[in-house]
């Protein structure tokens, strides 16, 4: 394993302690990782160069997708801006001997060179955690890193698939592992396009409130088609109904 490290701008509070709270479903050796890992690889293999390629995962925490890629053939890079991930990815890749490049970097600016990788994955969901224009950044900075004919797959959120299929709940139970935690969806902004949730541990009491971007896969196809990108597959993805695994590849 290889570690980078470069300065950061630091994550907001509240991020810090929704990863500290719901870290388990993020661990590569977690039973949730595992069974939502084992349920999309075989989709992502489809769209992957050959086995050998360079792949980076982009916001790729401790390495949940980032190890069954090293696994399965791939030559990975992981690179993820919260410390804490990095270091819980770090402490995996030694237990399992793991030759993975690990990076502590910022997915909209990334110190890596043109035309390093074959492709580029982007899993788990992230893009509530972007804005627009952040995601631009990133869509222009995987185009740079990919080579001429490289592909970029994202699992992309679609909150107004959710919205309109009437199974949208504003207060919600979302356990923990043994944690206990209810989360309220609260004010709606209109000017940026995120809502916030306040999440509430009743086992201690403990509170923080997030905001989060509310995304739809054309949303996300628009913008990957201005930073270069064309469209060449779209499915559901494997954490349900409400996102969809985006298969871009570099025009």
């Amino acid at each position: 394993m290889t570690c980078l490290f470069s300065p950061l701008e630091s994550l907001p509070e509240w991020a810090n302690e929704y990863y500290d709270l719901y870290s388990e479903p993020f661990l590569p050796e977690s039973a949730s990782a595992k069974n939502r890992v084992s349920r999309t690889l075989p989709l992502i293999q489809r769209h992957l160069p050959k086995k050998g390629s360079k792949v980076l995962d982009l916001c790729c925490g401790a390495g949940a997708y980032l190890f069954p890629l090293e696994k399965a053939g791939y030559d990975v890079t992981g690179v993820d801006i919260q410390d804490r991930m990095i270091k819980l990815a770090r402490r995996y890749a030694k237990k399992i001997k793991s030759r993975a490049t690990v990076m502590i970097g910022d997915a909209r600016s990334l110190r890596l060179k043109d035309g390093t990788f074959d492709a580029v994955v982007f899993l788990g969901a992230p893009f509530a955690h972007f804005s627009l224009p952040e995601f631009r950044q990133i869509a222009s900075e995987a185009f740079r890193v990919l080579e001429h004919k490289g592909v970029m797959i994202a699992e992309v959120s679609d909150h107004v698939a959710l919205l309109f299929s009437g199974m949208y709940q504003r207060t919600l139970y979302e356990p923990a592992g043994d944690i206990d935690v209810i989360s309220i969806h609260t004010r709606y902004d209109q000017e940026k396009g995120t809502f916030n949730r306040i999440f509430l541990d009743l086992n201690t009491n403990r509170r923080f409130k997030g905001s989060f971007h509310i995304w739809t896969p054309w949303l996300a196809d628009d913008i990957m088609q201005t930073a270069g990108f064309e469209l060449k597959q779209s499915e559901s993805s494997s954490s349900g109904t409400f996102s969809r695994l985006q298969t871009y590849a570099k025009s």
